[in-house]
């Protein structure tokens, strides 16, 4: 009996786990209110009971972390600072993340030995070792999708931008009224880069900061063909129309190469799950008719 409600326990520990990373994504959310003026405490969102506790062994766990003498810790941390900078996710530490990593292999860990007896030692470590990497692949998924966001934004970003300094805007205003017009990942960004702006920050290191924090190739071409505009002078307007034109036609290649990819994606479902559904529709009453002794 005890050993059925710990491993209850367990699994609902591991369903808040992933409760709490989704918490944590609502709250970097609110990051693009915080930068328009409306001051919003990083911890307003409430957390109660075990959410709370799990979050808190995750805490506890990267602070430990963050203070031992390991080798690997350093590298360690700061890759999980460039991901979440690249997943737009700033407002969580390194160290929190590499805290959700310890408990997401020990919950792992913990499940195949109470629930599906596993004692072998290769298999445990491998288990340990997946769920210890399971939060790093799922912010590098999240990290692609945004990614993508970024790019499928961008054309459109640009073609506004080029509309608002045609019509006699300066490039700082025409920034500041997109931002305020628009939203998405590529808006957020802009609101940092303004933030750090309005803040004493040099604009053109402000959005060199901003490319160095997204590392988003087609990103890091506009912000140096703006920051080398400013440098020299060069008017933006013609800057952004080629750089829209190129990345809008880029989109529709990118669309275009996903559409030839669908079938070959959707053939696994095909083979596993719809062909031997039809099989046994087919087949299914014949072998029953063989097997019953009578032969059509």
């Amino acid at each position: 009996m005890i050993v059925i409600f710990l491993v209850v326990l367990l699994v609902f520990a591991a369903v808040m786990m992933l409760l709490t990373w989704f918490l944590d994504i609502v709250k970097d959310f609110s990051l693009s209110k915080r930068l328009k003026g409306k001051v919003q405490d990083e911890y307003t969102i409430a957390d109660k009971g075990l959410v709370a506790t799990v979050k808190n062994f995750a805490v506890d766990i990267g602070a430990y972390l963050e203070k031992s003498r390991f080798s690997g810790i350093p590298a360690m941390l700061e890759s999980n600072r460039l991901n979440l900078s690249k997943a737009g996710m700033s407002g969580v530490k390194p160290s929190t993340l590499a805290g959700y990593q310890v408990l997401s292999s020990l919950t792992i860990v913990f499940i195949a030995v109470l629930v599906f007896d596993v004692y072998n030692i290769v298999i445990l470590s491998a288990l340990a070792a997946g769920g210890f990497y399971a939060p790093v692949l799922w912010l590098k998924e999240k990290i692609k999708k945004r990614e993508r966001n970024i790019f499928r934004q961008l054309p459109d970003a640009l073609d506004i931008l080029t509309l608002l300094v045609e019509a006699g805007l300066d490039f700082s205003s025409a920034f500041n009224k997109y931002i305020d017009s628009e939203s998405g990942p590529l808006v957020d960004e802009f609101h940092q880069a303004r933030r750090e702006i309005n803040l004493g920050k040099n604009r053109i290191q402000a959005l060199t900061d901003m490319s160095k924090r997204v590392k988003h190739k087609h990103l890091t071409s506009v912000i140096n063909s703006i920051v080398q505009s400013m440098q020299t002078g060069a008017s933006i307007g013609p800057t952004l129309k080629i750089l829209s034109d190129t990345y809008r036609i880029e989109r529709a290649q990118m669309a275009e190469k996903m559409g030839q990819q669908a079938p070959m994606k959707m053939m696994v479902p095909l083979v596993l799950l719809i062909f031997p559904t039809i099989w046994i529709l087919i087949f299914g009453p014949i072998v029953l008719s063989f097997m019953s002794g009578k032969i059509w």
